[in-house]
């Protein structure tokens, strides 16, 4: 049985299909009475209602990418059809209007201009745009933390062998005593070479918040250039991307705002787009014209699209409002599990530490063992996470989509699992 949530999973995807889904009808999303002040658990039921998700298991795994609620397929899925019907009309008369649209909306939701908004596919491409762009000195080093994204890392690390950009690294805990230890650990590694500071906004590996606002409030006055990796961050935290200060944010949008997969954002301060060559060749544009990095080529354009009803979905559920949503959920289970004396949480859970996702870990059991008896066992999906930084556990995300009965079963079978 060890391999049979994996077997599940490629099977399934095999055969094209999943298993049988919860109906919903349009109009149902069409009348739903949004409200921004409401944490009633009817409420959050209804909410949970507004997705069409697998009867089949309980879905805890938002970190990879979340399921958009109906409504955003709907609009999304219209889309594809009308292209599909007016493919080349569509994108020669109608692409531009419409992705400026998307960029714009995109821009008022982060709380920026719409000149600093680049649309990419993830964060994985913006943080190429920036990392492989950047136009620094010969000797000037790039620091970055101990926890971030491997793709990331990979990144950084190519751009030491093509450029002989020196990376060094500082680590910092998944226990601080409080966020300013975090801000002292990374400001406390600048040295007279460091040119540029890379740093998660949350960790994917255990959901850590780090206070970027104050490290990159710091790294401003010491003249360093800051990357804030927003992968998880960008519509979970309640912070506009403006609040932050750093000169460069990137983000996956297919992940917490709930839009269509293959959707990101690159953000560039105005004023500093220069500093950057493009990934793709593009000479068309002006050296300060942040459109001069957003040169992909053919897209598809329906998935871009679906990032409009996805922003109006979050502004009526309410920024706040989901993020606080999240914490609970979080809170819900960590509350029971934490003072277990065979279970291990791996995130810090203070207040501003973290919010929907954590890690948490059972002693003496490998963390894909666990996933897997979560799976075979209760019907419960996560992601192992085995890391050799030190957390080794279960990477937990619920989303709006989850309801309390979810995260109790969860409970339930930690706590049958732990003895």
């Amino acid at each position: 049985m060890a391999n049979s949530r994996r077997n599940f999973i490629h099977k399934s995807l095999a055969l094209g299909s999943m298993f049988p889904l919860f109906s919903m009808s349009q109009k149902r999303i069409q009348n739903f009475s949004f409200d921004s002040a409401n944490k009633d658990e009817a409420y959050w039921r209804d909410v949970a209602s507004l997705y069409r998700q697998n009867v089949d298991f309980i879905n805890l795994e938002s970190g990879y990418f979340s399921p958009s609620p109906e409504s955003v397929k709907d609009y999304w899925i219209n889309y594809v059809e009308e292209i599909n019907e007016s493919p080349s009309y569509y994108m020669r008369t109608k692409q531009t209007q419409m992705r400026e649209k998307v960029r714009e909306t995109l821009a008022s939701y982060s709380g920026v201009s719409s000149e600093e908004i680049c649309l990419t596919r993830n964060t994985t491409e913006s943080m190429n745009i920036i990392i492989q762009g950047l136009k620094i000195g010969d000797d000037d080093e790039i620091l970055r933390t101990n926890l971030e994204y491997p793709n990331i890392i990979q990144a950084l690390d190519m751009r030491e062998k093509r450029y002989g950009t020196k990376i060094r690294v500082v680590d910092v805990p998944i226990h601080p005593q409080d966020q300013n230890e975090i801000v002292e650990k990374v400001i406390g590694a600048v040295n007279d070479k460091t040119k540029v500071l890379l740093i998660s906004h949350m960790v994917f590996l255990n959901g850590q918040v780090f206070p970027v606002k104050e490290v990159c409030t710091k790294a401003k006055e010491m003249g360093l250039i800051t990357i804030v990796d927003g992968a998880h961050s960008f519509s979970h935290v309640d912070m506009d991307i403006s609040e932050i200060g750093c000169d460069f944010y990137a983000s996956s949008l297919h992940k917490w705002l709930g839009a269509p997969l293959g959707n990101g954002l690159l953000y560039v301060r105005k004023g500093i787009v220069e500093k950057l060559w493009p990934l793709y060749g593009d000479t068309q544009y002006e050296e300060d014209n942040i459109m001069k990095l957003e040169h992909l080529g053919t897209r598809p354009c329906s998935d871009q699209n679906g990032i409009i009803p996805a922003v109006e979905f979050n502004l009526k559920i309410g920024k706040k409002n989901k993020s606080k949503r999240l914490k609970f959920l979080q809170m819900r289970w960590a509350d029971v599990l934490k003072d277990h004396k065979n279970i291990i949480i791996n995130t810090p859970l203070g207040e501003g530490q973290s919010f929907g996702i954590a890690n948490v870990g059972i002693k003496n059991i490998k963390p894909g063992d666990l996933a897997d008896r979560l799976f075979d066992e209760y019907n419960i999906f996560t992601v192992p996470i085995d890391d050799d930084r030190g957390i080794r556990g279960l990477r937990v995300s619920p989303n709006l989509y989850s309801t309390v009965e979810d995260i109790d079963k969860f409970i339930d079978a930690m706590l049958k699992i732990a003895g």
